[in-house]
C-alpha cells in the first residue's frame, strides 16, 4: 500500500508538471511557521482566556521556580504580536486547528507533503530523520513547476543528516569511535569545537536538500534545534554557511526579503517558507536589547520568552512593509502557524498551551492545537473567526488552490480556499487522527517523570487519538512502573472520551456515558491504521501493541 501511495504521488506531480505557468496576476504566497509556539502564547486566541484558564499543574511549578505571576504572563501574550494580532483580526482566525503531529519533524514531513506522516511510517523525530523525504513528493514542487520562484528559509528537519561530513571528522582527528560518536566527540573540546564547526548537525544530504524538492533556494539548518546567535549548524543551498551572522530572526527575515526582491526584479511571483527557530529553547540565550526592552517584569525568561515572539512580530512587519511599498501586499496570501504544541514549562512560559492540558510530545490537546491564521487583502473579503476543524496539512494544499494550481487528490490535506473566500462554510474535514509517542519528556509533565528524559522517551507509551464533532478519543499503550512519580506502579493500556468544546482541559471522561459515540470514533481509527506501516525507525514494540487495540 506504501508504494502505491508514492507511485500515485509521482504520477499527480508528474501531471502538475504541464499545469499552467501562472499569469501576471498570479498570488505571491508566504508561509510563516513559529517552533513550538503554544496556542496560549498566541494573543489572537487569548481574547477570552483568563488566568482560571491556566494548566494548575504549570502554574504551581511557575510559583515554585520563576518570579512572575499568571497575569503578568496573560498580559505579555496578549502585548507581544501586535502585527499578527492585526493580520489575524482582518485576515481569517482558524480557531480549531490542528498540526499533524506532536513532534516537529513529523509535522513538517505532514505539512510539506500534505500526507498525513504516520501512512509514511513516521510517528516520531527518529522516523523522520532516518527516513527523510520522497523525491516528487513536496507539494512545493506544484509552485515551482508553476513558475513560482521558491524558496525555503530556517528549518528543515525532514531529510537525513549527511553522515560523511561526520566519518570525514572523525578520520581527520585521528579517532576511533563505532559506537556513540557523538557522546565521545563532547568529551574533548576541543573535539566538540570542531564538530560543531563541522556543519554536520544542520547538514541534509542531496537527495532530501529543498534544492531537489521544489525549491530554488535554500537557507536554513536540518536539525531540531538551531544557535540563536552566530549559528554554525546553517547552509545555503549545498554549502555549509559558516557561521551565520547576528540574530537568526533577524537574518532569515533579511535572507527572505532578499528573494522576495530578487522575484519582484524578475516580475516572478514568489512562494516563500520562512520558518522561524523561535521560540524553541527561547529563554537563553537573550534576545536583542530593541525587542527584551519592551517587556518590564522583574522575571528574566518572562521577558525574554516574549522578546523572542516579538521579534518575529517586528520582521513580519518588515516583509508587510516591503511588499506595501512595491504595491505587492494586497496580492500576497501569508499564513501563519506552529509546527506543535508549545514546549512548556521547561524553556517556556505560561499561559504555554492554556486552556488546553499538556505540552509538545504528548497527545493531549496541548500537543496538538496550534495557532493559524491566513491574511491575504485581496482574496480575503470578510475578515472572521472559524471554527471548522483543519489541519496544517492544509496549508500547502490551501496555497497551490490560490494559485490555480491542481492539489493532487491522493493527498490528505484539503484546500481552505473557499473559506478564505467566503464562498462556503463547508466542512473541510469530518475528523482527523494520529499515533505517535505520547511523552511527558518536552514540557512541565516532565516534573513527574522518574527516569532521565533519554530514558523517558524510550519507555514512554505510544497512543493514537481521534477528533471528531468536538470530541477527542485517545488510547493510550501501557505505562511501564518506575516511569512516572504520579503512577509508580505503571497502567495498563486506557482508552478516554472527553468533550473538548465544553471541556477542553480533558477533565471528565465520558466514555460510560457516550459509548456509541467511542465505539465510531474507535473504528475510525481501526479503518484509517489497517495499512500505516510500522515506524521507520524505533519504537515497533510499543506501536504493535496499539495498533492491534
Amino acid at each position: 500500500m506504501k508504494y502505491l501511495i508514492l507511485l500515485t504521488l509521482f504520477m499527480t506531480f508528474q501531471a502538475c508538471s504541464s499545469c499552467k505557468r501562472p499569469q501576471a496576476k498570479a498570488p505571491n504566497l508566504l508561509f510563516i511557521m513559529m517552533d513550538d509556539l503554544g496556542y496560549g502564547h498566541f494573543g489572537p486566541n487569548n481574547i477570552a482566556l483568563t488566568v482560571e484558564d491556566f494548566n494548575p499543574w504549570f502554574v504551581r511549578l511557575v510559583k515554585e521556580n520563576q518570579d512572575y505571576s499568571p497575569e503578568q504572563a496573560l498580559a505579555f501574550s496578549k502585548s507581544a504580536t501586535p502585527t499578527m494580532s492585526r493580520l489575524a483580526s482582518e485576515g481569517i482566525l482558524f480557531t480549531n486547528a490542528f498540526t499533524s503531529s506532536n513532534l516537529c519533524a513529523p509535522s513538517r514531513l505532514g505539512i510539506a507533503t500534505g500526507m498525513q506522516q504516520n501512512r509514511l511510517g513516521v510517528y516520531r523525530n527518529l522516523d523522520c530523520e532516518a527516513r527523510g523525504l520522497d523525491q516528487v513528493s513536496h507539494l512545493a514542487e506544484v509552485l515551482q513547476d508553476m513558475g513560482y520562484a521558491t524558496a525555503h528559509i530556517g528549518k528543515w528537519h525532514i531529510g537525513q543528516r549527511d553522515e560523511k561530513i561526520l566519518n570525514n571528522l572523525v578520520d581527520s582527528l585521528g579517532l576511533d569511535m563505532q559506537l556513540d560518536r557523538w557522546g565521545n566527540l563532547r568529551q574533548d573540546p576541543e573535539v566538540y569545537r570542531a564538530f560543531m564547526n563541522s556543519g554536520y548537525l544542520g547538514s541534509v544530504i542531496d537527495e532530501h536538500n529543498p534544492l531537489q524538492n521544489g525549491f530554488d533556494y535554500y537557507y536554513g539548518y536540518n536539525y531540531w534545534a538551531s544557535q540563536f546567535y552566530n549559528s554554525t549548524l546553517v547552509w545555503e543551498n549545498y554549502t555549509h554557511a559558516g557561521k551565520q551572522p547576528g540574530y537568526n530572526t533577524d537574518f532569515f527575515t533579511d535572507k527572505a526579503l532578499e528573494f522576495i526582491k530578487s522575484s519582484q526584479v524578475k516580475d516572478q511571483p514568489f512562494y516563500v517558507q520562512l520558518h522561524y527557530h523561535a521560540v524553541h529553547d527561547s529563554l537563553e540565550p537573550k534576545a536583542p536589547e530593541m525587542y527584551y526592552n519592551q517587556f518590564g517584569s522583574e522575571s528574566y525568561d518572562l521577558n525574554n520568552f516574549y522578546a523572542h515572539v516579538f521579534a518575529v512580530d517586528v520582521n513580519i512587519k518588515r516583509i508587510l512593509d516591503y511588499l506595501g511599498s512595491v504595491n505587492q501586499l494586497e496580492n500576497t496570501l501569508i499564513v501563519f502557524t506552529s509546527d506543535n504544541g508549545g514546549q512548556v514549562g521547561g524553556p517556556s512560559v505560561l499561559p504555554g498551551n492554556a486552556p488546553f492540558s499538556g505540552q509538545k510530545g504528548s497527545y493531549l490537546l496541548g500537543g496538538m492545537r496550534v495557532p493559524f491564521f491566513c491574511y491575504w487583502p485581496g482574496g480575503i473579503l470578510k475578515a472572521k473567526q472559524l471554527d471548522n476543524l483543519v489541519s496544517t496539512l492544509d496549508i500547502l494544499p490551501t496555497l497551490i488552490d490560490a494559485a490555480e494550481g491542481v492539489v493532487p487528490d491522493s493527498i490528505d490535506g484539503k484546500s481552505l480556499l473557499s473559506l478564505l473566500r467566503g464562498e462556503n462554510d463547508e466542512t473541510v474535514h469530518d475528523y482527523l487522527l494520529w499515533t505517535g509517542i505520547h511523552s511527558r519528556t518536552w514540557g512541565f509533565m516532565k516534573e513527574s517523570v522518574i527516569e532521565p528524559s533519554a530514558r523517558e522517551r524510550s519507555q514512554a507509551p505510544y497512543a493514537w487519538v481521534v477528533v471528531k464533532d468536538g470530541y477527542i478519543l485517545r488510547h493510550v499503550g501501557k505505562i511501564v512502573p518506575g516511569l512516572y512519580k504520579d503512577l509508580p506502579d505503571g497502567s495498563p493500556p486506557a482508552t478516554r472520551l472527553y468533550k473538548f468544546l465544553d471541556d477542553p482541559a480533558e477533565i471528565m471522561d465520558v466514555s460510560e456515558e457516550m459509548p456509541e459515540i467511542l465505539k465510531s470514533m474507535r473504528d475510525i481509527y481501526r479503518k484509517e491504521s489497517a495499512d500505516f506501516p510500522p515506524p521507520y525507525y524505533i519504537g515497533v514494540d510499543k506501536w504493535n501493541e496499539i495498533i492491534s487495540y
